[in-house]
């Protein structure tokens, strides 16, 4: 069946010559590059090695014909399913999303993810394709050596009570100019960065040692096990001491 006329040229070329190893234009060889598709309902059809690997599978083949929620948590997967859900139905485009991804070692990390609709020859959305790597920002030459400054200096404090000017300062910009130019490249504000980084340390101490729980959440900079619970809870939709539950 031909190609409808809004088809782009890869599409073509690959229709044209029947090529079959589509899945491994270049996605196997770029670290660091977790790339997925799925069919219309959500099932995966491919993976590359990096994802197979992150995932702890032994080959990219075991995850073919088979969901999210065998594999991420019901909370995380909620998410991805929200995505997915309009990317297909909608044809939208999921374009630098923040999110969580959980690691073999039932650890979580944060990504930045992108998701397009794939279209059939009718037109159709059929499924959808998707790449995401480690957040990690995307500075600008300009601003990247500032910026990298407030970075290292939550990572060495962020057990310890940090203000934006704080941050600022360390970076040798105004207070207006840090919070555009941080926004700008990591499409997070200061606060939202500082408070999810935290909430990344907690999970590691939760899943990995037995601290109370009261104790994590001072050691992470938050007030106390109250906050550090409503903070939890909101990004990650469920409380500490599941967590723990879940991942020990």
């Amino acid at each position: 069946m031909p190609l409808p006329p809004e088809a782009d040229s890869l599409s073509r070329f690959i229709a044209k010559n029947e090529i079959v190893n589509t899945g491994q234009l270049l996605f196997d060889f770029i670290p660091g590059l977790l790339f997925f598709v799925k069919d219309a309902n959500r099932h995966f059809i491919y993976i590359n090695q990096e994802l197979a690997d992150f995932m702890g599978l032994e080959s990219k083949e075991s995850i073919v014909g088979r969901p999210d929620s065998e594999f991420f948590p019901e909370d995380i997967e909620k998410s991805y399913a929200a995505d997915d859900k309009r990317v297909i139905e909608e044809g939208i485009t999921i374009s630098n999303k923040v999110e969580l991804i959980t690691t073999s070692q039932r650890l979580i990390q944060w990504h930045i993810t992108n998701k397009i609709p794939l279209y059939d020859s009718e037109g159709k959305v059929c499924g959808l394709a998707g790449v995401t790597r480690k957040f990690e920002g995307n500075t600008n030459a300009l601003h990247r050596s500032a910026l990298d400054q407030a970075i290292d200096y939550i990572g060495e404090n962020y057990s310890q009570e940090i203000k934006l000017k704080d941050l600022a300062q360390v970076c040798g910009l105004s207070l207006s100019a840090f919070e555009r130019h941080f926004k700008k490249s990591f499409h997070l504000t200061p606060i939202q960065y500082l408070n999810r980084y935290r909430i990344q340390q907690s999970c590691a101490a939760l899943s990995q040692t037995d601290t109370p729980i009261s104790s994590i959440a001072v050691d992470c900079g938050f007030y106390d096990q109250s906050h550090f619970t409503r903070s939890f809870l909101k990004v990650l939709h469920t409380t500490p001491a599941a967590y723990r539950k879940r991942y020990t």
